[in-house]
């Protein structure tokens, strides 16, 4: 997030005050950053904490991620029951995405989706 990486580069007071010399809270920027539901369990987060490892300890190393269209998914409450939508949270792009248009890999995914629809 804007938050996680201002303040990782001891960057927090800087901003703060250059935001408020523009009339802006630093704040108020941080809330219109878009959550990108993305998780932080699993193997996900095992390979962020293997990289901060990486970083502290000063060794070269380069990171590579699935990019999903969207992110887990967006709760809502209809008719007093839970539904799940996509959580589109790319909709006003990613700026810390280096778009590589000249690589690509097929990723295999097996199994099968089955839509059931219940009564209540």
């Amino acid at each position: 997030t804007l938050s996680n990486s201002v303040h990782s580069l001891g960057l927090t007071g800087a901003y703060r005050e250059a935001l408020l010399e523009l009339g802006f809270r630093l704040e108020d920027l941080y809330d219109e950053e878009i959550d990108a539901a993305l998780g932080n369990g699993g193997l996900g987060r095992l390979a962020a904490c293997f990289m901060d490892s990486l970083a502290t300890l000063n060794f070269p190393a380069s990171g590579y991620g699935l990019r999903y269209s969207y992110g887990l998914f967006e709760q809502r409450i209809v008719n007093k029951a839970q539904i799940e939508v996509p959580d589109c949270w790319l909709t006003e792009g990613n700026p810390w995405e280096v778009e590589r248009l000249d690589v690509q890999y097929s990723i295999r995914f097996y199994g099968s989706v089955r839509h059931m629809h219940h009564r209540r």
